[in-house]
């Protein structure tokens, strides 16, 4: 019943303290959107902890994706629904709390960036970080366009984290705009000749990267010194091959939601690695594109 109540006077809070999103027309005030994002991570944490899918069931529609980490994308309402249920069914939930800590107003989309930590009954705990890109639908309601999250540590065993069932529908890859294309080029050949400062100057000076089982990557330095300690290690990229399964056009560039597969060799040892991602480039001065916020998520293989 607590969790019920808390939940109300958030609720009730928000709408006594701030202009709805139909009575102002949009989400102009960075205040009006701290407090609806505030209000839906609640729902976000209820659902949880109380197993119930219809804490969150109204944020998703048909255009929303769900790129939950050690997991294909997840795609429309119904599969979203039987991946959190079946997630649901394996955690009881001792604490769960998240954190917005990077939240951007583009106008027709919205990124939020934020950390979460959980605590289990059974004494696993899970911190993380995760990227959502929000939008308003036609009645001016927030919807989660894409929802991504991954993990601040390794995960040994990821099996419990994965929900095959949902992901029964293959993405198709779509065409983008040719300028997106020969980024992605450039990005890929970086990776290929493993070049830091390539990879570090694709960024915008306060860009931020969220890495598969790592810390937030933030600011130029920060970026430089994490390409420089992963290039480190003697691996040879044979292939590698990104694609688009959506792309968002907002203000001041482009939103893509994407995924990976590189074929790589280490001494004594081949292998490949495939995933997904979520990546915001931001036209800089000089009518570049620069990556502003992105994050990549490894789908796990058995």
């Amino acid at each position: 019943m607590k969790s019920y109540q808390l939940l109300l006077i958030l609720a009730l809070h928000f709408a006594c303290s701030a202009p709805t999103i139909q009575e102002s027309g949009d989400l102009s005030t960075p205040l009006d959107l701290e407090q609806q994002i505030s209000v839906y991570n609640a729902q976000i944490i209820e659902a949880a902890k109380t197993k119930s899918f219809a804490f969150i069931s109204d944020l998703y529609d048909d255009q929303s994706l769900l790129m939950p980490e050690y997991n294909p994308l997840i795609q429309s309402p119904k599969n979203i629904q039987n991946y959190y249920e079946a997630i649901y069914k394996r955690e009881e939930i001792e604490t769960y709390s998240r954190e917005t800590i990077d939240l951007l107003n583009l106008d027709n989309r919205f990124i939020e960036i934020g950390l979460f930590t959980k605590v289990l009954t059974n004494g696993k705990s899970y911190r993380g970080k995760y990227m959502n890109v929000w939008r308003l639908d036609e009645e001016q309601q927030l919807k989660l366009r894409a929802a991504s999250f991954g993990y601040l540590h390794q995960i040994e065993n990821p099996n419990h984290l994965i929900v095959k069932s949902a992901a029964i529908v293959p993405p198709k890859p779509i065409t983008i705009p040719w300028e997106l294309e020969a980024y992605n080029a450039l990005n890929e050949r970086s990776v290929i000749i493993r070049n830091p400062e390539r990879s570090a100057n694709a960024y915008s000076d306060d860009g931020m990267y969220l890495p598969f089982a790592d810390t937030i990557k933030a600011g130029k330095e920060n970026l430089l010194k994490h390409y420089q300690a992963y290039y480190h290690y003697p691996a040879k990229i044979d292939s590698i091959q990104g694609v688009t399964y959506a792309y968002d056009q907002v203000k001041d560039g482009y939103i893509r939601y994407t995924g990976f597969y590189v074929d790589w060799q280490v001494p004594g040892l081949a292998g490949n690695t495939i995933g997904t991602g979520i990546s915001y480039w931001k036209r800089a001065a000089d009518n570049s594109l620069r990556i502003h916020r992105q994050i990549g998520l490894h789908i796990h293989q058995e």
